[in-house]
């Protein structure tokens, strides 16, 4: 009885070592990486160890010789791969980076804003292989951009109508009304259908367009900038707006708690994703946890549509009776604005709202 405990005792550490093993080799890997390969046993270790498993008399005649740390190897456990992050082979050998290209819409308009801008303002074009499609997005570093510093990252969908927001917002950093903070907007190449398009990546598949901003585009851009992963804004408008609310309700999902803050501007409250609601999404994230770290500031122009206004103050009501833990709120409905023109003071005053310098 003697031999059989120590025989089994022996094969129980031999196991927890090859678990402790697996534990170890997955931890060292490169997170961007799935790497698969296999090590038999051999035949008379592999059937040694399945009449151990089976078969008192087998146990006895298992020696502690023929179970060794040296002859399990971590790819006799098989474990689910987790969701890889960062981008594929052939995503990364997609991305041209250069500076800001006049083949672009409103570039004319950017340029009467600030001559300037094309020394600021990199054009990066990324392709993403879930969505089958390239991306041009643009970034613009601040004044004093110092690879030693860390800096929060605001992104912008629709990056189309985004361009010239890049030197609007730049002087509340040179004037010292808010840290500085790294632009990025993301669009899409000058021969687009924009509304098609949209559609896709904002509605019809809004979980592949998350997909693409945390697990592709930020990894990226972390890799080439200094950024603060702790402090970063997601914004979206209309349409964009939408998907904001889905991104929201999608952080402890998809979006991974990627995003601290989020600035979602007269959201289409009539948008629905193979009919579902908004609503549906914030009852489904509500039953998965009533907590909600997020600082969310919403905006409508006064001048929008009475019943667009009303859905959106609707919405906003219903999410702030719900009292989510860890949830700062904000609602505004601008004076003198209409659908079109709100996005321009909602993103200064998100910028303000979210990092406005503090007093000395």
């Amino acid at each position: 009885m003697k031999k059989e405990l120590t025989i089994l005792t022996t094969f129980s550490i031999a196991i927890i070592l090859v678990v402790t093993g697996c534990q170890h080799s997955s931890a060292s890997k490169n997170d961007s990486t799935v790497t698969k390969s296999v090590t038999s046993y051999s035949s008379s270790e592999n059937t040694a160890i399945e009449e151990a498993a089976t078969s008192e008399t087998s146990v006895k005649e298992i020696t502690t010789e023929e179970i060794t740390t040296e002859e399990i190897t971590t790819e006799a456990i098989t474990t689910e791969a987790p969701t890889p992050t960062g981008l594929l082979p052939e995503e990364r050998a997609s991305i041209t980076m250069g500076k800001l290209s006049p083949d672009h819409m409103y570039y004319n308009e950017v340029t009467t804003l600030d001559p300037a801008c094309a020394d600021y303002i990199n054009e990066l074009s990324i392709y993403d292989a879930e969505i089958d499609d390239t991306f041009v997005v643009h970034i613009s570093l601040p004044p004093d951009y110092n690879e030693a510093s860390t800096y929060p990252m605001v992104v912008m969908t629709d990056g189309v109508w985004r361009l010239s927001d890049h030197p609007e917002l730049r002087p509340l950093m040179t004037s010292g009304q808010i840290q500085d903070v790294i632009l990025v907007s993301i669009g899409y190449p000058n021969t687009y259908n924009y509304d098609v398009i949209r559609k896709r990546d904002l509605q019809t598949n809004p979980d592949s367009f998350l997909h693409f901003i945390v697990d592709n585009l930020i990894p990226y851009l972390e890799e080439i900038y200094s950024v603060n992963p702790e402090n970063m804004t997601l914004t979206g408008h209309s349409l964009g707006g939408y998907w904001a609310y889905y991104a929201l309700f999608h952080n402890d999902t998809i979006g991974k708690n990627t995003f601290t803050n989020y600035y979602i501007g007269s959201p289409s409250m009539w948008a629905n994703t193979d009919g579902k609601f908004m609503s549906t999404y914030e009852d489904e994230y509500y039953s998965r946890t009533q907590t909600l770290n997020a600082n969310v500031y919403v905006t409508v122009g006064a001048n929008e549509d009475k019943n667009f206004i009303s859905s959106i103050e609707d919405f906003y009501n219903d999410l702030q009776e719900r009292n989510y833990s860890g949830l700062n709120l904000t609602y505004e409905k601008i004076e003198g604005y209409d659908h079109n023109t709100v996005f321009k003071p909602s993103i200064k005053n998100t910028l303000l709202m979210f990092y406005k310098k503090d007093s000395e």
